[in-house]
């Protein structure tokens, strides 16, 4: 969903959309009065897809182009996986009939990929084939259908080459690590790169992928995160050539399974915020956040960050409250007993790099089944983030949270 300009981008999406583009929406300044005041509160305001072990991350997007933000998401053993539901700009959201072939549950990435003006879908699955789906404009899909050996956990789509074209990443389930294919505009794909060219290991299992301008040089980089692995970054020459490889963050598990990139301290350089990290058994635990110099170096700046138990997947960067500066939601557990389920949990940035707790942010702090992804997204039009958790597990919805 980036490009130079000659592409439709109106795209939002799980990590893509906090993480990258935290300054798409805006709320009204708030006065002095209103930053001192006490945060506002969220409430579960809709509830979808129950029953259902959702997995990886949903996308929030306009796809028939009448102004409302609409959803897909994708589960397990669910037949057609990939569903769809139309929202009514109210926070209402209708499910719609699958006109797709099912290739089971798929990581999603969207974009303008043919330049007609109408956002396409690409759903990556998990067992190996790539399909690609071109708006017809009036509801419906043209489909054209990749076969790949390994499955894959994460897409994004973006013109790393300057043709104009959108191209596709893929982060992999096993053993592809990240690809990178070429787009002709037709939704045909060329395979171009692996990543990294020499593998630590005979797998390297995938688990968050995102672009951005890392160094400001005008060309998308790279950071995925893997299972035992930890995390890599590539940073691309805009010809679709990338250089680069691990980074050190620290993390006893190397169990990194979300990702999210902003300016969380307002020095212009973006920052990335981790989450399923784990410090050890018995120790403090919750997000990391490492600050970008924008010359590739990251400093550690997790003030106020481990007071969690265990975290999990989920992850998103965003203003909540409307202060001007970003702040974190997160996934994991505040017990240590795993039979008390996760929660969600709202930092509360302080535009330097330090977060605080929202102890009453009305967010459940136990309960949840297994979380997979967190989303911030304006459903409604109000200029207020609404917040999407998608979970799996015997009892996994699709949940929205409004802030009250």
């Amino acid at each position: 969903m980036f490009g130079p300009g000659k592409r439709w981008l109106g795209a939002v999406t799980a990590v893509g959309l906090v993480a990258g583009c935290a300054g798409l929406f805006h709320s009204t300044p708030p006065t002095p009065a209103d930053s001192e005041a006490l945060p506002p509160t969220y409430a579960k305001a809709l509830t979808i897809g129950s029953g259902t072990e959702w997995r990886f991350r949903p996308l929030a997007v306009d796809l028939n182009r009448d102004g409302h933000l609409d959803l897909v998401a994708t589960a397990r053993l669910a037949k057609p996986a990939l569903q769809r539901w139309l929202g009514d700009g109210k926070g209402n959201f209708t499910p719609t009939t699958p006109t797709w072939t099912d290739i089971g549950y798929a990581a999603l990435a969207t974009g303008d990929i043919n330049g007609d003006g109408f956002p396409d879908i690409v759903a990556a699955s998990h067992f190996g084939r790539v399909q690609t789906l071109l708006s017809d404009g009036r509801g419906g899909f043209v489909e054209k259908v990749l076969r790949r050996e390994d499955g894959y956990v994460a897409a994004e789509l973006a013109d790393l080459n300057g043709d104009g074209y959108l191209d596709l990443v893929l982060l992999g389930y096993q053993k592809a690590a990240v690809e990178i294919y070429f787009g002709d505009g037709k939704g045909n794909w060329r395979f171009h790169a692996a990543l990294p060219e020499a593998r630590p290991g005979q797998t390297m299992p995938g688990r968050a992928l995102v672009v951005a301008d890392l160094n400001h040089d005008g060309h998308l980089d790279l950071v995925a995160a893997f299972q035992r692995r930890g995390a890599y970054t590539y940073y691309g020459d805009g010809r679709g050539g990338f250089t680069g490889g691990p980074v050190d963050f620290y993390s006893e598990t190397r169990e990194f399974q979300s990702l999210a990139v902003g300016d969380v301290n307002k020095d212009g350089h973006p920052d990335l915020a981790i989450n399923g990290t784990v410090a050890g058994r018995g120790q403090p635990n919750g997000p990391d956040v490492y600050l970008g110099d924008g010359r590739g170096g990251w400093r550690a700046s997790s003030v106020g960050l481990k007071v969690l138990k265990f975290g999990s997947a989920g992850a998103a960067i965003g203003d909540l409250d409307g202060d001007g500066n970003l702040d974190i939601v997160a996934g994991g557990n505040i017990t240590g007993d795993v039979r008390d389920g996760y929660g969600l949990f709202w930092f509360r940035g302080d535009g330097k790099g330090a977060w605080r707790l929202v102890q009453e942010s009305g967010l459940p702090t136990k309960g949840l089944s297994l979380l997979h992804s967190i989303t911030l997204a304006d459903l409604d039009r109000d200029g207020l983030f609404e917040i999407v958790t998608l979970h799996g597990g015997r009892d996994g919805s699709i949940t929205i949270w409004k802030r009250r």
